[in-house]
């Protein structure tokens, strides 16, 4: 318990302090062990954490929809309200076999829970950024999933006409001058921002969903909490009909599912 006890937290907030314990837990099998080596590791941790650096990136790993996934600094990091995608997808009851994208997959923890869902969906996660590969690569040899399959592309580009069952994605949609950037300044801005006040992937994956998707085919965004009117124009624009909105646990409009 001494090496515990040399740990100074005091100049450090609380929530810091929550976090260095969570990453105590996390990193070291007995804390009572602590090496002075790590305890001066530990010690940076905190600084770090102080100037907001996300906890996950320094752990390596981020939990979504009850399950552990790789993570760095080349991809998003999963946050709770993406967990609905699943859950909508899931009371969808989709055919044995259908063929399901995960547009924009970032670290793959969308695509490769979808997997998990049904093991005989076939579910392909793509992304542009061979950095996400990456990291979705390495998520995939840990959940060891044999039914999903990375593709690098932009968006849908890759796929044939009428091919898809379902289209998810929760694709960048922040404005370039929006405030709560700043907030953000440590994950990666390719993945975060899109132009035309947020709308830009929206309105092309929407163009992609009319050629992509199969008769009667669904497409399922994640958006801002504030931005569901204008996303559900964009699908009416794009001749995709509204099924219906979704919301996350906090009761805010989250996502959009739309059918061809």
């Amino acid at each position: 318990m001494k090496s515990k006890k040399a740990i100074d937290l005091s100049e450090f907030s609380f929530e810091t302090k929550r976090d260095v314990n969570f990453y105590i837990k996390e990193k070291f099998k007995d804390p009572s062990k602590l090496t002075q080596s790590q305890i001066s590791k530990i010690g940076n941790v905190a600084k770090y954490l102080e100037v907001g650096y996300p906890r996950d990136y320094l752990i390596g790993n981020s939990e979504f929809y009850g399950r552990k996934f790789f993570v760095d600094r080349r991809v998003l990091i999963p946050r709770v309200e993406t967990e609905v995608l699943i859950d909508t997808i899931k009371s969808l009851n989709l055919s044995d076999g259908s063929i399901l994208c995960d547009l924009g997959t970032g670290s793959g923890c969308i695509g490769i829970s979808l997997a998990m869902l049904n093991k005989s969906f076939i579910v392909f996660g793509v992304d542009i950024s061979i950095d996400a590969i990456q990291v979705a690569r390495k998520n995939d040899l840990i959940h060891n999933k044999k039914n999903f399959f990375l593709i690098q592309s932009n968006w849908g580009s890759c796929f044939q006409k009428d091919s898809i069952d379902c289209i998810i994605s929760n694709p960048p949609y922040i404005d370039k001058d929006d405030s709560h950037l700043g907030d953000l300044e440590y994950e990666p801005l390719s993945a975060l921002v899109s132009n035309l006040h947020g709308l830009e992937a929206f309105e092309i994956i929407s163009q992609e969903a009319k050629k992509l998707l199969k008769k009667g085919g669904l497409i399922l965004f994640e958006h801002g909490f504030d931005q569901s009117e204008d996303v559900e124009n964009v699908i009416y624009k794009n001749d995709l009909k509204l099924i219906k909105k979704i919301k996350d646990l906090s009761g805010n409009d989250r996502g959009i599912l739309a059918q061809k």
